[in-house]
C-alpha cells in the first residue's frame, strides 16, 4: 500500500468526495488514530471511478444524481477492510472481496485502518439484466478469494494497476464489459424462486432473532444453544436457518455483539468509562478476547475508539 496522505488532508478527502459525487459526508471512525484519505481518478476501458485510499474514516452518501444516478458500482477492497452499509445489509469486505452497490440507495462505508480499494462505475442497467429482482444483488458481499470471484477480482485489480497510457479501443471495452458481467452472473447465487422465498423468510427471522440478541447482548450466558430454545428450533434447524444467508449462528452472535460494542464506543456512549465495560455490556466475559475479536472484524482495538 502507498503512503497515507498527512492529517491536513482529511478535510480535503471530504472535497474530494463531494466533487467526485455531488454529496458526501465524512467523520473519523476513532478520536485517537489520523483520519484521511485521498481519490485518484480511474478511467479504463467501459469502467470509469476512483482508487481510493482511507484511514480512520467514515464516508457516508444519500442516493445519487446527475451524472451517477444511472449508474451500479462494484467496490473492492485491494488492501485492508472495510464496513459497508447498503440496502441495510452490513457486510466487512476484505482484500479481493466485493460488494454491488446501488445509486438510487444511499450507504456508508467505514474505513476503521488503513484501507486501498477501488469503485468503478457500471450502467445500473447491466446489473438489472442479471436478475429479475436485480435489487436483491445490491450491498451483498460476494467472496473475490477463490473460484469465480478470484478471477473477477484479479481482473477488476488488473484494471487499476494497468499502464494509463495503454487504451482499449470500444470493441476491447465491449469485451471486457461483457465478461465482468458473465463473471459477476456466475458470481451471484442463482437459486430457484423456492429457494429465493427460503432466503426471505430466513433473512426475516434472523432479524427477529438480532433485536432480541441486542435487548438481551449483556447476558453472557446467551449460547447458540440459547437462541435455539428462545426460536423453538432444534441445533441442527439454527444452522441450516443461517446457511441459508451464507452465515453460521457462532459467528453471527459475536459479530452482532461486536457490532454493538462498536456502536457505543463510537458514540461515547456515558454509561460505560472503560472499554472492559463495554466488553461485558456486550456479552463478553474477557476483555482481552473482546479486544481480539473487535480487531479481526473491524481492523482496530476497541481503545482507540473510546472517546
Amino acid at each position: 500500500m502507498g503512503s497515507m496522505p498527512t492529517s491536513s488532508d482529511a478535510s480535503q478527502f471530504a472535497s474530494s468526495l463531494r466533487a467526485a459525487y455531488g454529496v458526501y459526508d465524512t467523520e473519523p471512525t476513532s478520536s485517537a488514530i489520523r483520519s484521511a484519505g485521498t481519490l485518484t481518478p480511474v478511467s479504463r476501458g467501459p469502467f470509469e471511478g476512483y482508487l481510493v485510499h482511507a484511514n480512520a474514516v467514515r464516508s457516508r452518501r444519500p442516493a445519487l444524481r446527475d451524472r451517477w444516478e444511472e449508474c451500479a458500482f462494484i467496490l473492492m477492497p485491494l488492501a485492508g477492510d472495510i464496513h459497508v452499509d447498503h440496502y441495510d445489509r452490513q457486510n466487512v469486505l476484505t482484500a479481493g472481496d466485493m460488494v454491488l452497490m446501488d445509486s438510487h440507495a444511499p450507504s456508508t462505508i467505514d474505513a476503521f485502518g488503513r484501507n486501498r480499494s477501488v469503485v468503478l462505475a457500471m450502467p445500473r442497467s447491466s446489473v438489472s439484466q442479471l436478475r429479475p429482482d436485480s435489487d436483491r444483488l445490491f450491498g451483498r458481499r460476494l467472496q473475490g478469494r477463490k473460484g469465480i470471484g478470484n478471477m473477477l477480482s484479479a481482473m477488476l485489480a488488473s484494471i487499476v494497476d494497468a499502464d494509463a497510457e495503454e487504451e482499449m479501443d470500444a470493441r476491447d471495452s465491449m469485451l471486457t464489459l461483457s465478461v465482468t458481467m458473465s463473471l459477476l452472473d456466475r458470481l451471484i447465487e442463482n437459486r430457484p424462486d423456492s429457494d429465493s422465498h427460503r432466503r426471505s423468510r430466513a433473512e426475516a427471522e434472523i432479524g427477529k432473532m438480532r433485536s432480541w440478541v441486542v435487548e438481551h447482548a449483556a447476558d453472557p450466558d446467551m449460547s447458540i444453544e440459547t437462541l435455539a430454545r428462545r426460536f423453538a428450533l432444534s441445533r441442527r434447524s439454527l444452522y441450516r436457518l443461517f446457511g441459508e444467508v451464507g452465515a453460521t449462528p457462532r459467528q453471527w452472535l459475536a459479530d452482532v455483539r461486536l457490532d454493538e460494542a462498536r456502536k457505543w464506543l463510537v458514540a461515547g456512549d456515558p454509561r460505560f468509562r472503560t472499554v472492559s465495560q463495554v466488553a461485558f455490556a456486550a456479552g463478553f466475559n474477557d476483555s482481552s478476547h473482546f479486544s481480539r475479536l473487535f480487531k479481526r472484524r473491524f481492523g482496530v482495538l476497541p481503545g482507540s475508539l473510546a472517546r
